[in-house]
């Protein structure tokens, strides 16, 4: 058997392992982009090395498959390389006003080292040198403070399905109280609460560094399941919601290889044309924001469709033209 077939049979189990509902045959395939036969067999090697495997009663047609507990236990290490990658994530989010996330990263890490507590004295010489060596730095970017108690209490109300009561500071810095249903947090370059507001009968953002207090009240909400914080934020470039457009772009030759490599949106289409440009496609609302991101790219982008995009793309520059002129 090759190195990479036992490596991906190692790795099923552990997927197996941690996954409490089980995996199925189709799971397998799109996990390890494998056919079914394939899957199929990757599932039989693992049941011959590991007869702990037990098959999930989910109630429906599809078989899935689960390691008992604490199978794989004595088996599971950490590298050097990987407490790497968790402590620049726990440097991101510090950046980020994350701190409560950075820290349940932090305790995540310090538990790594407890299960590896034997090989501890060589990780943590690897790791040091490791970070030392990639020079890892945050790039300067606008920093948001958020408050941890706040994010904490969002959480907790989310998890337990309770009205929030907050107080928010408007665009005209008045503040302003509203009890809202919270549904969940989209993290961005700014992140923000999204919430069912009763008054307003719609969804709502709030910005987390825009909420001066919040208070978890003794009252429960029927959360609407045909939301999905998923496809709602799908629905906007950044964060900004109004009617998707279908917006059509060209980025020049010059920067056809950095096009290929950026994410733009999760709807987002490219195909390459004869002179060597690419040409992009998605559907998004979020107008302004998609302008103020198109800025970055200079003259080496434009605008197919929509017009209206088009517009506002013009109005901007003919803004800041102007702005360049007063001063």
């Amino acid at each position: 058997m090759r190195y990479e077939r036992v490596e991906d049979i190692l790795k099923l189990a552990l997927a197996m392992q941690t996954s409490y509902k089980g995996l199925s045959l189709n799971d397998i395939q799109e996990n390890f982009s494998v056919s079914r036969r394939t899957a199929e067999r990757m599932r039989d090697a693992v049941v011959r090395l590991f007869p702990q495997i037990e098959e999930v009663d989910t109630g429906s047609k599809i078989k899935r498959w689960t390691l008992r507990k604490h199978s794989l236990a004595p088996m599971v290490s950490f590298t050097p390389e990987e407490l790497a990658e968790l402590e620049n994530t726990k440097k991101k989010l510090e950046v980020d006003g994350l701190a409560s996330k950075a820290e349940t990263i932090d305790d995540v890490i310090s538990k790594i080292k407890v299960l590896n507590k034997n090989e501890l004295s060589s990780i943590e010489t690897d790791l040091e040198a490791l970070l030392e060596a990639e020079g890892y730095a945050i790039r300067q970017y606008p920093r948001f403070k958020i408050d941890k108690e706040v994010l904490s209490l969002i959480r907790e109300a989310i998890k337990a399905f309770k009205i929030v009561k907050i107080e928010y500071q408007k665009g005209n810095n008045e503040l302003q109280a509203c009890n809202v249903h919270p549904y969940g947090v989209i993290y961005g370059e700014k992140h923000f609460l999204v919430a069912y507001n009763p008054e307003r009968k719609a969804i709502r953002l709030y910005n987390l560094t825009k909420i001066k207090s919040l208070k978890i009240l003794d009252e429960y909400f029927d959360r609407d399941e045909s939301f999905n914080l998923s496809e709602y934020s799908k629905n906007s470039f950044g964060v900004y919601q109004e009617e998707p457009l279908n917006v059509v772009l060209q980025f020049d030759k010059s920067v056809a290889d950095d096009v290929k490599n950026f994410h733009f949106h999760p709807t987002q289409k490219m195909k390459d044309q004869k002179d060597g440009s690419v040409k992009v496609e998605f559907t998004a609302g979020g107008s302004l924001a998609i302008c103020w991101h198109l800025f970055k790219w200079g003259k080496l982008v434009k605008i197919i469709k929509p017009a209206s995009l088009k517009t506002i793309y013009k109005n901007l520059l003919t803004d800041a033209t102007e702005s360049i002129k007063n001063k």
